[in-house]
């Protein structure tokens, strides 16, 4: 009986990394565009006002497999903001799948939104787009 139990977990886990793996597998490049961080306007900008507001954005691109890993371990293990607050969007990350779909985070210094959530966002995010 124990044997069976062991085999079930063993199947558990590595279906887990196997799913793990495969959802950063499966992406092909992720472009970062953004202002400075720290720049401050009289109102909050939001997602789908930031090309208006910054349309001569600073552009990065990951297109090589360490790259596009370390952005998306930082975007993995990110702290859930449950208090209303929204991103005052500095930056947009387009995370573009090779099935050709593009989900896009809303980067502000203090937190970003991130398939409908809002997160805090990581500090090292923040440097690593501003390198």
């Amino acid at each position: 009986m124990k044997s069976y139990k062991l085999i079930f977990l063993a199947a558990l886990s590595f279906a887990a990394c196997k799913s793990e793996t495969s959802s950063n597998d499966d992406v092909q490049s992720i472009k970062f565009k953004f202002t400075e961080l720290g720049r401050e306007t009289q109102f909050r900008i939001t997602c789908d006002k930031f090309d208006y507001y910054f349309p001569e954005g600073k552009e990065k691109n990951f297109n090589k497999k360490p790259g596009i890993d370390s952005v998306m371990q930082l975007l993995t293990g990110m702290k859930m903001v449950s208090d209303g607050t929204e991103p005052d969007v500095r930056g947009k990350i387009y995370i573009t799948h090779t099935t050709k779909t593009v989900d896009t985070v809303c980067v502000g210094a203090k937190v970003l939104s991130y398939k409908g959530t809002t997160y805090e966002t990581p500090q090292e995010l923040l440097v690593l787009i501003q390198k």
